[in-house]
């Protein structure tokens, strides 16, 4: 109707209990809790590389071969490695992010399953790695599919975990201003 103010179905509002701050769809908070995601998977794939490669590093460290300038290397280039998987997964799992919160229980059951089926997809990639032993192209292809399945699941994880302590706390201070109200 013309002359009415826009509602959002999402925020409902009483007489005596105001309009809740917290809205999932907001696109601050979509940037948020994604640019978060991008740093916490660059930050698993460097710690994952850096507990891969330190017993090797204590090995060179006692033998007195170790340089670290070329180890701060490796580990930067894991660095842009995570990154840059970071990235590429960005579209997609914003992608997936809108049709699961406008999708139906279907969609939901997916968003749920999608890190464990992601990191069943890296398994079997790194058994075919292994089993058929492929040419050079074929094995960087599956390496890139290992690091993309694995980097999925960890930004997955931890863009709905976020928005899991988001609501979390929202709820958490709903309920204390209830109580302030009636106690």
């Amino acid at each position: 109707m013309p002359g009415e103010p826009p509602t959002n179905p999402h925020v409902t509002a009483a007489f005596d209990n105001p309009a809740p701050v917290y809205n999932p769809e907001s696109r601050g908070w979509a940037v948020l809790r994604h640019s978060l995601s991008i740093s916490i998977t660059a930050a698993v794939i460097v710690l994952a590389f850096m507990v891969v490669t330190l017993p090797i590093v204590a090995v060179f460290f006692i033998d007195q071969d170790f340089i670290a300038r070329e180890y701060a290397k490796a580990v930067l280039v894991a660095a842009g490695v995570g990154l840059s998987a970071s990235l590429l997964i960005f579209p997609l799992a914003f992608g997936f992010e809108r049709l699961v919160t406008r999708g139906g229980r279907v969609w939901k059951v997916l968003a749920a399953c999608a890190p464990a089926a992601s990191l069943v997809a890296a398994a079997l990639a790194f058994v075919l790695l292994f089993k058929i032993q492929p040419s050079a192209a074929v094995g960087d292809a599956l390496g890139v599919a290992i690091l993309f399945f694995m980097s999925f699941s960890v930004y997955w994880v931890s863009l709905w975990s976020l928005s899991a302590v988001r609501y979390g706390a929202w709820r958490l201070t709903q309920r204390m201003s209830r109580c302030r109200r009636f106690g």
